[in-house]
């Protein structure tokens, strides 16, 4: 990854294990570079992790959507251009381009964040960060991501079934599962059902509740009017993890 300070632009290089068997990149690892270079943005204006460390605080992603004109390859340069659009009470929004090695775009995103406290996980009004009254919004933003029912009870019998565990390698510095691996298990479960040449369009994805080491996930397929829906339940409780769509 390389910063172009003078474009406010990211340079990503795909590698060969960021993409699936058609050398396309996966999912997963597109909006892992759409986060770095969110964590980098936000680094630059001064509120990166190292100084929500200081207030015990970090950021939280809760729902992200993302559309795609073209799918990058194996090799390919590809360019993020992000920015924030402000919060109202606690919510942030957060935009980004995605452009192609010619800087032409070929995709777009939109994510909505909270500050929330180290630990519990609890949001924190971003009035008690010093300078972040700054990026507060007058206007809520225009840009809309779907809120995503949860699969009934009653229908998940009939659902096809995934199970995936909360292992060392799917926990990031937050101690709960990092929210690509969210959209990895989605692709596990979207293609177990779907011809593997099937492009995927576009991505929305709801997080409901975290998911700690150990922990059990239930995953369920479903096929609605909007496309297809992946949702995750822990399995010893019964919550509602996450909800993502795939069109």
């Amino acid at each position: 990854m390389q910063y172009i300070p003078q474009e406010d632009l990211f340079r990503f290089t795909i590698i060969g294990t960021e993409t699936d068997i058609a050398d396309r990149l996966h999912y997963h690892a597109l909006c892992a570079m759409l986060q770095e270079a969110a964590c980098l943005d936000v680094d630059h204006h001064g509120f990166g992790a190292d100084v929500m460390d200081s207030h015990h605080a970090c950021w939280l992603l809760l729902r992200m959507r993302v559309d795609m004109v073209k799918i990058p390859k194996w090799k390919d340069v590809i360019y993020i251009r992000t920015w924030s659009s402000g919060y109202q009470k606690v919510l942030f929004n957060r935009e980004f381009a995605i452009l192609d090695e010619n800087k032409e775009e070929i995709g777009r995103a939109t994510s909505v964040w909270i500050i929330a406290q180290q630990g519990d996980h609890r949001p924190v009004r971003p009035s008690t960060i010093p300078g972040m009254e700054m990026y507060a919004s007058k206007e809520p933003s225009d840009q809309k991501i779907d809120k995503l029912v949860p699969l009934e009870e009653s229908r998940r019998g009939d659902a096809h079934t995934l199970t995936r565990y909360a292992d060392f390698s799917d926990i990031d510095r937050n101690m709960h599962v990092n929210n690509t691996r969210y959209i990895a298990w989605s692709e596990d479960s979207f293609y177990s059902q779907q011809d593997t040449g099937t492009q995927i369009r576009s991505l929305t994805i709801n997080y409901a509740s975290e998911v700690k080491p150990g922990e059990e996930v239930k995953i369920y397929r479903s096929d609605t009017d909007a496309g297809v829906q992946i949702d995750g339940f822990e399995t010893t409780t019964g919550r509602h993890v996450f909800s993502s769509r795939f069109t």
